[in-house]
């Protein structure tokens, strides 16, 4: 099985940074579903902070803030260097800012919401319903970001919207 793809960057850029951190460390080269196995490496990465940090709901805005730098800067370098490319599909660093942005806003402290924060983010990053499609059309790195922040933000005012009715209803 062939893991490169026709717009993929060749072999030997594969150490090159900007494809290192935008990828997640070659997680976005995955054969199928790209996305989804970046974000999958930040739910593990979520996993373990609650496992093992007591302090982790303070930690994803933060860390959603860092992948966004991140997704930005190395956004802007491949771009640079594949200019033919819009946004490539193993350029998973957004995913994780986006998902990141869902468990902060949802202020994560439990797995149900870890859990139920990945399979809204990833639904709307999918689905790209309005407005998160239209964020697609913002030229450059900040196009890439912007669609999976939009997603985020829905994910979370979804689950903000299941609780207040199930609690009207209750």
């Amino acid at each position: 099985m062939q893991l490169l793809r026709a717009n993929d960057p060749p072999a030997r850029e594969l150490i090159q940074p900007a494809v290192l951190i935008g990828s997640l460390g070659l997680v976005g080269f995955a054969p199928r579903a790209r996305g989804t196995a970046g974000t999958a490496l930040c739910l593990l990465m979520a996993l373990a902070l609650f496992a093992w940090a007591p302090w982790h709901e303070t930690v994803w805005l933060p860390l959603a803030g860092v992948c966004c730098v991140l997704s930005w800067a190395a956004g802007a370098m491949v771009l640079k260097h594949l200019p033919d490319l819009k946004d490539p599909g193993w350029f998973v660093m957004d995913e994780a800012a986006g998902f990141f942005l869902t468990l902060g806003l949802l202020r994560a402290d439990s797995l149900l919401a870890i859990f139920a924060g990945f399979l809204t983010f990833r639904f709307y990053d999918i689905a790209k319903p309005w407005p998160v499609r239209s964020f697609e059309r913002i030229p450059g790195s900040l196009g890439i970001l912007m669609d999976d922040l939009a997603a985020g933000l829905l994910a979370a005012w979804t689950w903000h919207t299941v609780v207040i009715v199930a609690s009207a209803l209750w």
